[in-house]
């Protein structure tokens, strides 16, 4: 028998709370899955093709993106964000970008120039590949994706900027240098912003080429590499 007074079946109210928290704890684990376990994996497998699984990894985020239809298809592109804040991302990058410099020429010297000076085919082929084979499956990952993924699971907008920038900087672990690891996540706080305030992948991609390429160019690039164009 059940006792007088008991709950049989959930109301309502209930059943959805269990729910949500139920999805929240999915999205948890698929979160701690893929950005926090699949990096620290592949720092212990490395020499890997990075670049084959980092686009495996962008075709497999663009696939679900594409089948939600709460998505806007709008977000792999926007185009007109060039136009609208082109010129604000292009102000940081000169400022940013010229602190790094000077930081590089200070205190490494030695380093500057390096991989123009010594071996400028590798370099100008960096250049030119690099933001096609690494930055924009990168940007799809852990900004498109990421944004629309887990933004219930960091439902304030500080929550989910920062774990996107962090995490992209816990996945330079795969270079087995911290200084990756910094210089990433502070590249990935700069990029949250450009993509939170745009909504653009073409825009915060060209963001992240021109800082990745001036890393190559100023000699920090060799601590982005494990025998691929990745970064």
């Amino acid at each position: 028998m059940v006792p007088q007074g008991s709950n049989v079946t959930a109301s309502p109210r209930e059943a959805s709370s269990r729910s949500k928290a139920g999805r929240r704890s999915l999205l948890l684990l698929e979160f701690l899955g893929l950005f926090v376990a699949a990096p620290s994996l592949l720092y212990f497998l490395v020499p890997l093709p990075v670049v084959l699984l980092l686009w495996v990894f962008a075709v497999a985020c663009t696939r679900a993106l594409m089948k939600d239809p709460e998505f806007d298809r709008a977000n792999l592109w926007r185009g007109s964000a060039l136009a609208v804040r082109g010129t604000a991302m292009l102000g940081r990058f000169a400022a940013c970008g010229g602190a790094l410099a000077a930081l590089v020429y200070f205190c490494a010297p030695h380093l500057l120039l390096d991989l123009p000076r010594q071996r400028p085919a590798i370099w100008l082929l960096i250049v030119l590949l690099y933001p096609l084979l690494s930055v924009y499956p990168q940007e799809l990952i852990y900004r498109t994706y990421f944004f629309h993924r887990y933004d219930t699971l960091f439902p304030r907008k500080w929550l989910l900027l920062t774990f996107s920038a962090l995490t992209f900087g816990y996945g330079h672990i795969v270079y087995h240098n911290w200084i990756a690891v910094g210089l990433a996540a502070a590249g990935g706080a700069t990029f949250v912003v450009t993509y939170e305030r745009s909504r653009s992948t073409l825009l915060v991609s060209i963001e992240h080429s021109l800082f990745g390429c001036l890393l190559f160019t100023l000699g920090l690039g060799r601590f982005f590499y494990s025998g691929h164009f990745s970064h």
